[in-house]
């Protein structure tokens, strides 16, 4: 398995002290960059690749919202953290409610908090990355997954190695599910499984669930559906889901759904 690369978060704050402070938080688990104005963000955002954004709401010349507001137009999947007082909660929801920012946190924050967010956030950008990378050209998805598997070692080290289940759906039916998905639906194979299965048929994703899902993925909110899905014995069981979608005419088509048991 190939070793997985440390992925790069930037922290944004004007004052030096902070962004120090971040850096000796994260230093030891991400390749982490720094900045102390939001056009040195940009800067930085533009020859790097960063999975996870935290910047201070208030700073001169450009806030917070507005900073990653343009990193959202620039990198939708790139995760986004809001750092803010207490008087500037509200601007913090609009721009969650706007899908420009994935979570605030209030000063002073406590570090073991700010660590399991980004933990969460890296998580959820991984499997965008990778969903993103499969469905780049929708229209064709089968050969796109079929040339990515063939080409890609990061297709099979991610895919059966996440520690959730990973379903890529076409037209409607799963494509593929991961050794993890397998196993928690009973099957030791995708053969076991079958061909041409329709997602709703293993997935009990009925059309209130599946708009709450859209929802979700057009506001950018990661917290996960409670649905049944249905065994190989037949029976149904509890867990928790998201769903990845991509844009067809009028409508958004599900391509993805990673799921879990429950907490």
């Amino acid at each position: 398995m190939t070793k997985e690369v440390k992925r790069t978060i930037l922290c944004v704050d004007d004052e030096q002290d902070i962004v120090d402070s971040l850096f000796d938080t994260f230093m030891d688990t991400y390749n982490v960059k720094i900045a102390t104005s939001a056009q040195a963000a940009l800067d930085i955002f533009e020859k790097e690749d960063i999975s996870v954004i935290i910047t201070d709401q208030r700073m001169p010349v450009m806030q917070g919202t507005e900073l990653l507001a343009k990193i959202n137009e620039v990198k939708p999947i790139c995760k986004k953290i809001l750092l803010t007082g207490y008087s500037d909660i509200q601007a913090a929801i609009d721009a969650i409610n706007l899908g420009s920012v994935d979570k605030y946190m209030t000063k002073p924050w406590e570090d073991e908090d700010l660590i399991a967010a980004v933990e969460s956030l890296i998580s959820v950008y991984k499997v965008d990355e990778v969903f993103q990378k499969i469905i780049k050209d929708g229209k064709n998805l089968k050969s796109n997954l079929d040339n990515y598997k063939k080409s890609s070692d990061l297709f099979v080290d991610f895919m059966e190695s996440y520690n959730q289940g990973i379903a890529i759906i076409n037209t409607d039916e799963i494509e593929y599910i991961n050794q993890k998905g397998l196993s928690l639906l009973g099957y030791k194979s995708q053969d076991e499984l079958g061909k041409h299965v329709h997602y709703q048929d293993v997935f009990e994703i009925d059309s209130n669930i599946l708009n709450n899902l859209k929802e979700k993925h057009i506001n950018k909110i990661h917290t996960p559906e409670d649905i049944l899905v249905r065994l190989k014995n037949g029976q149904s069981t509890a867990v928790q889901m998201n769903g990845t979608f991509i844009q067809l005419e009028n409508d958004l088509a599900i391509r993805g759904i990673v799921f879990c048991e429950p907490e």
